[in-house]
């Protein structure tokens, strides 16, 4: 099992923040190598991305949930997807609040792999979930103004 937390601060306010992150073009914007998000019905997605760890890369089919909502505040997400390396499930519990003007995310997430992907090994699996994660916060930062993050 994979588990990450951090905390982010976007310079524009929560209730913009909060509406970037139920926006699926924005969410495509956000997420490395997503070809493409659908939302189906209302806060449930398809998605399709091209995906690599070490040798093992293709692309990905999957779907997310959110769940939990209380907007502007916070809400979880369920995601379960799959591809030629395995099978990726994972749920992210995003918490917003109001600093100064800003917002600050705090993202808790959890995560399993099975199939060949979980042969790389969990310190690897580990690094690329971190990376995935800073890329999509600093993506969200970047369609919301600039952000900076802080560990949690």
């Amino acid at each position: 099992m994979v588990e990450l937390s951090g905390t982010y601060v976007v310079p524009a306010p929560r209730d913009s923040v909060y509406a970037a992150l139920q926006n699926a073009d924005v969410l495509r914007r956000c997420i490395e190598g997503c070809d493409e998000l659908t939302e189906t019905e209302p806060g449930v997605y398809n998605a399709q991305l091209r995906l690599g760890l070490g040798a093992i890369r293709g692309r990905y089919t999957g779907r997310a949930r959110v769940r939990d909502v209380h907007p502007p505040e916070s809400f979880t997400l369920a995601v379960d997807g799959k591809g030629p390396g395995g099978h990726v499930r994972g749920e992210a519990r995003l918490t917003l609040s109001d600093v100064g003007g800003n917002t600050s995310i705090s993202c808790t997430a959890t995560g399993d792999v099975a199939g060949a992907i979980a042969a790389v090994g969990s310190r690897l699996i580990h690094a690329a979930a971190v990376r995935l994660m800073e890329r999509f916060f600093s993506m969200l930062a970047a369609e919301c103004g600039n952000g900076e993050r802080n560990d949690a």
